[in-house]
């Protein structure tokens, strides 16, 4: 069915732990009420533009795509434009003051890009996601115009043709002005693929943590944050190694999962132990445990994973836990700061299904989950979900090989994540995912050059040095031929004790957000706006 423009279906559900500044915008706000937060500004406007269902098929119709666009900084006709996708979230919180920072103004590097060179900015929602989708039931079959092809040609498409209300001769269009653009994360790596399949509609792209080569077992995303633990929490003379304790609780815990001989009784008693009193699955379990790490990647969000490093060692006194036999001290802390500071939150953005077990939406094998269930607009897990599975994007995080150290268990597999793949999305009307007929990550990285395109220009790729998806970007380590080296043309920044995604913010939108300033990351910043003045400055219109 078509989604009229505007409507939203009442579920509002992601697997992230919270709200976060790094991007994952807080998926529960109305998307309405957030735009009318943002058109109050002046100069600000939002509006709907129309794209094909299938950029290869005219005939299947257009959906409205949801955008804001913001003229302060235009300085007139042929100006350029900086724009974004706030990717696999509704775009409510990118284009909302709310939270101390908006992507139409300078709080944000599209605003800072957008000042220096008398830009009109640019917030245009993903395909699938928020507002904006050409149906309303996401299956197997009207999923299958959810690739990355389609949502980059969505961006070339607007680029190209968009009528903004300040420039109805569309003289700030591409290729006539040049055109910006800036992504973190997804939105990075969907910027790659469109400087590779649109070459030209773009005229520079900043691209901060992007993804570009995909794999099917990604344990570095564990590894990274241990090694940022190592360097952020070092072992003192009175403090112990957080990392070698947290390899610690996954040995204990490991020992029972993953014993030659399972004991039931003994399996039972470690779950109630963390905290799961309600039946949950061995790998679903092992995963509960590893959640707090998520909250790495968000922007500042390593200080909450410091503060459990803390609790962990913060005394060596060992318990007597009846089956379970004699406790080391840090499993005992790990299990308590587990229970205490994550157990009720875990699940939070799902509470709107009124579930009792604090863990119920990670249990992956019931397909009566609300989690699984929910195939509607409001769920844009869900959506995401279909490009790991169907790309496939993969890039399982789990956990490190039995000859690595480890800070979460070896349960977690790249198995048990594609197995989901079957449980969201089975087949219908003989449509199926692209994992389950034959595609790869290798298939997708071939598709789009991966870590060995080498005929890009003009593009700032920007990671952090514990970003824990930094070993699938072109600054990862395990690129042939090492991290890529930083010319004139390319320009590659490895910011210092920096994370994921956190030079999408400016010095004014984390005071705004209340968190702590990295002056790495505001140097490249810096650096950036310089780049790209000079890029801006030698644009020349095509013929």
């Amino acid at each position: 069915m078509k989604l009229a423009p505007g409507a939203v279906l009442p579920f509002a559900s992601w697997i992230a732990p919270k709200a976060s500044i790094h991007g994952v915008q807080d998926v529960q706000a109305d998307p309405k009420a957030g735009i009318s937060l943002a058109a109050n500004k002046l100069g600000v406007s939002c509006d709907w533009f129309k794209q094909p269902v299938d950029h290869h098929d005219p005939s299947l119709g257009t959906w409205d795509q949801q955008y804001c666009v913001s003229r302060e900084w235009w300085a007139g006709e042929g100006s350029p434009v900086v724009l974004m996708t706030p990717g696999e979230v509704p775009m409510s919180g990118a284009v909302s003051s709310g939270q101390g920072y908006t992507f139409l103004d300078n709080t944000t590097m599209v605003g800072m890009h957008a000042q220096a060179i008398g830009a009109a900015t640019v917030v245009l929602e993903h395909r699938y996601f928020g507002s904006s989708s050409p149906y309303d039931g996401f299956d197997s079959e009207t999923l299958q115009y959810l690739t990355l092809e389609q949502s980059a040609a969505d961006l070339a498409n607007f680029a190209k043709n968009i009528v903004f209300p300040f420039d109805k001769n569309q003289t700030s269009n591409s290729p006539k002005a040049p055109w910006v653009f800036f992504g973190t994360s997804y939105t990075a790596t969907l910027g790659s693929w469109i400087e590779h399949f649109y070459p030209g509609v773009f005229y520079a792209f900043h691209l901060s943590s992007a993804m570009v080569e995909m794999n099917s077992n990604n344990w570095y995303y564990y590894d990274t944050i241990r090694k940022g633990i190592d360097v952020l929490r070092p072992a003192t003379a009175t403090r112990a190694s957080c990392s070698l304790a947290l390899e610690a609780v996954t040995e204990f815990v490991d020992g029972i999962l993953l014993a030659k001989t399972p004991d039931p009784a003994k399996v039972d008693a470690l779950k109630q132990f963390f905290g799961a009193s309600f039946p949950i699955a061995d790998d679903d379990f092992a995963y509960a445990l590893a959640t707090p790490f998520r909250y790495w990647q968000e922007s500042q969000g390593y200080r909450d994973v410091l503060r459990l490093c803390d609790a962990v060692v913060a005394d060596n006194n060992t318990m007597d836990a009846g089956i379970l036999g004699t406790v080391p001290a840090v499993v005992k802390n790990y299990a308590t700061y587990f229970v205490s500071k994550f157990l009720d939150t875990t699940c939070t953005y799902f509470d709107v299904w009124g579930q009792d077990d604090p863990l119920w939406c990670l249990n992956s094998h019931d397909y009566l989950n609300p989690f699984i269930e929910a195939r509607t607009l409001g769920n844009p897990w869900r959506t995401w979900y279909w490009f790991l599975c169907n790309e496939p994007i993969a890039s399982w995080a789990t956990g490190a090989p039995a000859d690595q150290p480890s800070i979460v268990s070896r349960k977690i597999t790249s198995a048990y994540w594609q197995q989901q793949c079957e449980m969201h999305f089975p087949a219908f009307n003989g449509q199926k995912y692209g994992s389950a007929a034959g595609k790869t990550p290798d298939t997708l990285n071939k598709k789009t050059g991966g870590w060995l395109r080498n005929n890009t220009t003009r593009i700032i790729w920007t990671n952090g040095e514990f970003d824990p998806w930094r070993s699938t970007t072109m600054s990862s380590e395990l690129r042939p031929g090492g991290p890529l080296q930083s010319t004139d043309d390319v320009p590659v920044f490895l910011i210092k004790n920096a994370q994921h995604g956190d030079d999408a913010f400016t010095e004014l939108g984390i005071k705004n957000a209340g968190y702590k300033i990295n002056p790495e990351v505001t140097a490249v910043q810096v650096k950036a706006v310089e780049i790209m003045k000079k890029w801006i400055s030698g644009f020349k219109a095509p013929k």
